[in-house]
C-alpha cells in the first residue's frame, strides 16, 4: 500500500520491501532490508526516507567507510533504530527483537562474499531468521534451484502472482526468427547478429518511446581473431587476448596488460594482417544502430559509465545487463541479443543468471496490453529463452532443481573445494574418506604449485564433510605446513 492508503502499482520492488517493513516495525519488532548493489540501495533508501523520515533507519554497507560503518553498526546495536538497509553485509546487522530479513533480487551474484568463508548472504539471512524466529523474505525477478529447494521442503512459501495475471502486466515475449515465414522474409536471419526483425521493433517501439537494447559485453571490440585463419589475435609480448577499442574514429587494438598496440599485428599461425571481430560490445553495437536510426539519440551504459535513467521521449538505449537505465514511463520496447552468448558461459548457473537478467530488462518494458515488447536474439529451443517466453521463472526453477538432483550438484548434494598444493590435498582423503556417499574429482593442476580437489556428499553428510576438512586445515596450521590452502563449500560460481 502507498503511504496515503492507495496500492502500489505491480513491480514496485521497492515499496514491496518496505510495506513488509511498516508490518514488522508495526508490532514492534526490527527489519534488515538487503539489496545486492549501490544503485539499488541508493533507491531504497529515497523511498524509506519519503515512507518512514529521516533518521528512521541506518544503511550498512562498504562504500561509507569505517567510521560511518561503525556508528551506524553501534546505533543498531544500542537500539536507537529499528531499521537497517544496505548490502551483503547488512545481515550482520545486530539488531535486537529481529522481525524480519529481506533479500532483493537474491540471485545476484554480488551476495556471495569473494572473501573467507565466502558464505553467502542469501544462506546466512536463512540461517539467522531459523535461529531468531524471525520472518525472512526472499524475492526477486527470478528464482534460483537454491530457493526452489526451500520452497520443496516447504521451509518458504510461494507469494507470487498467477501465470495468467504475470502475462497480462508483463510484456509480450518473443523470439527473433521462430516461424517459417520470419526466415523466409530474411533466410539469413539465424545466422545473423542483428536479424530483419531487430530493426522492425526498435523502428516500432522508437514511435512510442525509448527502446532498450541489451548487449552482453562492454567495449567495442572485446574479443578479435585473425580472419584468415580465425586463430584469436594475442599480444605478441605477453600473449594476452587483445581487444578492439574505438579512438579518433578507427579501430585501435589494445592489450589489458601492455596498452595500445605500438606497431601492426600480424597472425602468429598463417602471418595474416587482417582481423574480424567474433565478440561485439555495447559500443559497436551502439555505433552500427546509430547508423541505422539517424535521427535518433543514442544512449550508452555500463559498469564503467553508468545511466541512472532514461526520460520518456524516443531514444535508443543500449545497455550491458544489470547497467539498464530506469525509464521515466517504461520502455516502449526492449531487444535482448546475443542469447546465446549469456547462456555458453561455462558455469552450471549459466541459465539461470541468464533468465534472471532477461527477466530484470522486462520488468522495465510497458505491459503488453499498451505495446511493450521484448524481442530475443537466440535460440528458441533453449529452456531459459522458452520460460522468458512464458515469463515462468518458477517453472524454469523447478526445472532446474530437477536437474541438480539427477546430477548431484548443489542444493542437491554438498560440494567442498580444496585448492593449495599436492600434498595437502592428497591428506585431505583422510578427511573425506570416511564421510558416507562422498566423491572426489582431480586432484586436477591449476599451475606448477596449486591443485584443486572437489569433494561431494549428500546434504545430510555436509556437515561432517566440512567438519573434517576443517580439521585438516588446523592441522597444518597448527604445524605450520608450507603452501596456502582455500576452503570453499558449495561456491558460487561451479564451472
Amino acid at each position: 500500500m502507498e503511504p496515503g492508503g492507495g496500492v502500489r502499482a505491480p513491480g514496485d520492488w521497492a515499496g514491496g520491501l518496505l510495506d513488509a517493513a511498516a508490518a514488522s516495525l508495526g508490532g514492534g519488532r526490527s527489519v534488515i532490508l538487503m539489496v545486492p548493489d549501490a544503485t539499488a540501495l541508493a533507491a531504497l533508501e529515497a523511498r524509506a526516507t519519503e515512507q518512514f523520515g529521516d533518521g528512521s533507519f541506518v544503511t550498512l554497507t562498504a562504500e561509507l567507510g569505517p567510521a560511518t560503518r561503525y556508528r551506524n553498526f553501534l546505533a543498531a546495536a544500542r537500539g536507537d533504530v529499528r531499521l537497517v538497509l544496505g548490502t551483503r553485509a547488512a545481515v550482520y546487522a545486530p539488531l535486537p527483537d529481529l522481525g524480519l530479513i529481506a533479500v532483493w533480487d537474491e540471485g545476484n551474484d554480488a551476495y556471495a562474499e569473494p572473501r573467507a568463508p565466502y558464505p553467502h548472504a542469501r544462506e546466512v539471512a536463512a540461517l539467522r531468521a531459523s535461529r531468531e524466529a524471525s520472518g525472512l523474505l526472499v524475492a526477486g525477478y527470478g528464482r534460483t534451484a537454491e530457493v526452489e529447494a526451500l520452497l520443496a521442503r516447504g521451509w518458504l512459501v510461494p507469494l507470487a502472482l498467477p501465470a495468467q495475471q504475470a502475462r497480462r502486466i508483463g510484456p509480450a515475449v518473443k523470439v527473433a526468427v521462430d516461424s517459417d515465414r520470419a526466415l523466409e522474409r530474411d533466410p539469413n536471419a539465424r545466422a545473423a547478429r542483428l536479424p530483419h526483425e531487430v530493426f522492425a521493433t526498435i523502428r516500432a517501439g522508437l514511435s512510442q518511446g525509448p527502446v532498450l537494447v541489451q548487449v552482453p559485453r562492454a567495449g567495442y571490440a572485446p574479443r578479435l581473431a585473425c580472419q584468415a585463419c580465425r586463430a584469436p589475435a594475442d599480444c605478441p609480448r605477453c600473449g594476452q587476448p587483445l581487444r578492439g577499442e574505438r579512438a579518433a574514429g578507427e579501430m585501435r587494438l589494445t592489450c589489458p596488460s601492455c596498452g595500445p598496440l605500438p606497431g601492426p599485428w600480424r597472425c602468429a599461425e598463417c602471418g595474416g594482417t587482417r582481423l574480424r571481430a567474433p565478440q561485439v560490445g555495447v559500443t559497436r553495437t551502439a555505433e552500427e544502430l546509430g547508423r541505422a536510426f539517424p535521427q535518433t539519440r543514442v544512449v550508452q551504459s555500463w559498469g564503467g559509465r553508468r545511466v541512472d535513467a532514461v526520460g520518456a521521449e524516443s531514444a535508443l538505449v543500449l545497455a550491458t545487463p544489470g547497467a539498464e537505465p530506469i525509464p521515466e514511463a517504461g520502455y516502449a520496447a526492449a531487444v535482448l541479443l546475443d542469447a546465446g552468448v549469456m547462456l555458453a558461459r561455462p558455469d552450471l548457473r549459466a541459465g539461470e543468471e541468464a533468465l534472471r537478467r532477461w527477466l530484470e530488462a522486462a520488468s522495465l518494458v510497458r505491459p503488453g496490453e499498451t505495446g511493450g515488447t521484448v524481442l530475443v536474439v537466440g535460440d528458441a529451443a533453449e529452456r531459459p529463452v522458452q520460460a522468458l517466453v512464458r515469463l515462468d521463472p518458477a517453472g524454469a526453477a523447478a526445472r532446474e532443481l530437477t536437474e541438480r538432483v539427477q546430477t548431484r550438484f548443489p542444493p542437491a548434494a554438498r560440494l567442498v573445494v580444496l585448492e593449495g598444493p599436492r600434498a595437502a590435498l592428497e591428506d585431505a582423503e583422510a578427511a573425506w574418506r570416511p564421510v558416507p556417499g562422498a566423491e572426489h574429482f582431480g586432484p586436477i593442476p591449476l599451475d606448477d604449485e596449486s591443485w584443486r580437489l572437489t569433494v561431494r556428499c549428500p546434504p545430510a553428510e555436509g556437515a561432517g564433510l566440512v567438519r573434517g576438512m576443517r580439521t585438516l586445515l588446523a592441522e597444518r596450521s597448527a604445524r605450520k605446513a608450507p603452501g596456502a590452502v582455500r576452503l570453499r563449500v558449495d561456491p558460487q560460481a561451479v564451472g
